[in-house]
């Protein structure tokens, strides 16, 4: 899977409804009524897909505050923005 520059600064789709849990956040799309179920990992990443944070902000902000990828968080931000962006809840714009 290639790399998302780090540069890049993803942006929730508007019309995506977010709801936090304890144990992660529930997305809701309207106009399809899909669900998607997040892990508080990539609740968090979510909640930082606002144009204003870079992939490197994510990464940075990701090693910080989940012990599990104080090491090697890069592959793991990569990898939840990308399966974000193909199911059409964040884009660039």
């Amino acid at each position: 899977m290639p790399e998302i520059d780090n540069k890049f600064r993803p942006i929730s789709n508007d019309n995506i409804l977010f709801k936090p849990l304890s144990d992660g956040a529930i997305l809701f799309e309207p106009d399809s009524e899909v669900v998607h179920t997040l892990n508080p990992s990539a609740a968090y990443i979510w909640i930082h897909c606002d144009g204003n944070h870079t992939i490197s902000d994510i990464i940075t902000l990701i090693k910080k505050n989940f012990s599990e990828f104080e090491l090697q968080p890069k592959d793991a931000v990569n990898s939840i923005i990308k399966e974000f962006q193909a199911l059409g809840l964040v884009s660039s714009e």
